[in-house]
């Protein structure tokens, strides 16, 4: 009766198709969006650290037996901090950068690390760093994070571990969410975690996603669609998260996704009611009690025709589609539909 595939992530990406990820990166930032969707060249994402427990916190809740392919246990106990993991990852990106197809790397370990310290922003000398990277738990992190995040692997720490798997037991365990993380197949219920839908239309675009959580209600006859989000500021996911990181572009797509293609056939469709989705926000010092925040129509609207929330503008789902197409029509990255139509004359206000 259900449509729709739970399958591995790597193959999830291996499908060339927009998501709501690439449309939110291509609102913020056209540049990347070329680079990682057009050209196919390896971007990096820099994750912060709330981003990462999240990811593990996401495997060992929804997908335990994917953990292995995804992440990579340290021999560190924690992982560099401050201005020392700034200059770790920075000396893995010069050298990365230096390093050919065949792993030769054409430049000094003091070139690099050189400016691996400019970028870093240390404000003791290069030698006193030095010192302190070389032969420390810093210099090992950033050797094994040189070996593994070229097989798509994240490195993460015991502690990393220890603290994703005491944020799990407290969504487990909560009452605001322990009702829908625990919920498993049953007559009344169909569970499925990590549903990946592919080839949905919104406004003529194909899209795909992958949903966290999906919660068919066979005695409702409803269909419930949750994402699973790790934020340092639960009780402001409004304006840490769903604003500023364009949560709401996903709320829409999935919407908009399980609505065409959860059933089989039209006949079945007027039987279940799509819900609007809900996100289920934990604290990834697992200090802040989870929440589950919900929408509403109006606000799906809202993430379709665009809205203003104190006095900032945010793009709505149908004009980044329709900028989006424009783009790929004309070849065109380094100016919008809109600039370019006005000739580069633009009101300073808006």
């Amino acid at each position: 009766m259900i449509k729709g595939a739970t399958k591995t992530e790597a193959v999830y990406r291996a499908v060339m198709l927009d998501s709501s990820s690439s449309l939110k990166e291509f609102s913020m930032d056209r540049k990347k969006y070329f680079k990682k969707y057009i050209l196919n060249e390896v971007v990096e994402d820099k994750d912060t650290q709330a981003a990462t427990i999240g990811r593990v916190v996401e495997t060992l809740l929804l997908e335990p037996q994917e953990f292995d392919k995804r992440f990579y246990m340290s021999s560190c106990a924690a992982a560099p901090t401050g201005l020392m993991l700034a200059f770790v990852e920075a000396l893995y990106k010069c050298t990365k950068e230096a390093t050919d197809d065949f792993g030769n790397v054409s430049r000094t370990f003091e070139e690099i690390s050189k400016d691996a310290y400019t970028e870093s922003g240390f404000k003791i000398k290069y030698d006193a760093v030095i010192s302190k990277f070389v032969g420390s738990d810093a210099e090992l992190f950033y050797e094994e994070i040189r070996k593994v995040r070229s097989n798509g692997l994240t490195v993460i720490t015991t502690e990393d571990v220890t603290n994703a798997e005491k944020i799990v037991d407290e969504l487990r365990n909560n009452p605001v969410t322990k009702d829908v993380v625990n919920l498993v197949n049953s007559a009344r219920w169909e569970i499925r975690n990590q549903w990946q839908v592919e080839g949905y239309t919104v406004d003529s675009h194909l899209f795909k996603s992958m949903m966290d959580k999906v919660v068919i209600d066979h005695q409702e006859k409803t269909i419930q669609v949750y994402d699973l989000k790790c934020t340092w500021s639960v009780e402001n996911f409004l304006e840490e998260y769903y604003l500023y990181r364009r949560a709401y572009i996903q709320a829409y797509l999935y919407y908009v996704g399980a609505n065409q293609i959860t059933f089989e056939n039209d006949s079945e469709k007027g039987d279940y009611k799509v819900l609007p989705p809900r996100f289920i926000v934990c604290d990834s010092t697992n200090y802040y009690n989870p929440l589950i925040y919900t929408l509403t129509d109006k606000d799906l609207k809202d993430a379709y025709e665009g809205f203003e929330h104190k006095n900032r503008k945010y793009a709505g789902v149908k004009e980044l589609i329709e900028d989006l197409k424009w783009a790929l029509a004309n070849n065109t990255w380094n100016i919008s539909k809109q600039n370019y139509l006005s000739n580069g004359l633009v009101n300073i206000r808006g």
